[in-house]
């Protein structure tokens, strides 16, 4: 029975072991605004979502030259996601399947 205890044991933590990098990935990313243009919102949500989350920006602005950090971590370990962006003369730039775990900065450039 000692035995049996053990072994389940030591199979969840090889389990657990095993599983740990899989959740460790990083879904940070700088967006890099090279427009020329103040970026005033910002959108993302997973790919394949009908709905697009919440302006990030709040009432901030990234001026052209600009950068800011996005941490895209979510429950569910989504990767793949739809960024919008709306800038300051309503020009909007949509791009579906960035893939968030691969990358590590996302231009606008003119």
């Amino acid at each position: 029975m000692l035995k049996n205890a053990m072994r389940a044991t030591l199979a969840v933590a090889v389990t657990l072991t095993l599983a740990s990098p899989a959740l460790a990935v990083d879904r940070n990313v700088r967006i890099h605004n090279e427009t020329g243009l103040t970026l005033y919102r910002f959108y993302s949500t997973n790919s394949g979502s009908p709905k697009w989350g919440k302006d990030v920006m709040g009432s901030s602005t990234l001026p052209p030259g600009g950068v800011m950090n996005m941490n895209f971590d979510n429950k569910y370990g989504y990767c793949e996601f739809d960024f919008r962006a709306i800038f300051e003369d309503g020009t909007e730039l949509t791009r579906g399947n960035v893939n968030v775990c691969e990358i590590g900065d996302y231009y606008y450039q003119p």
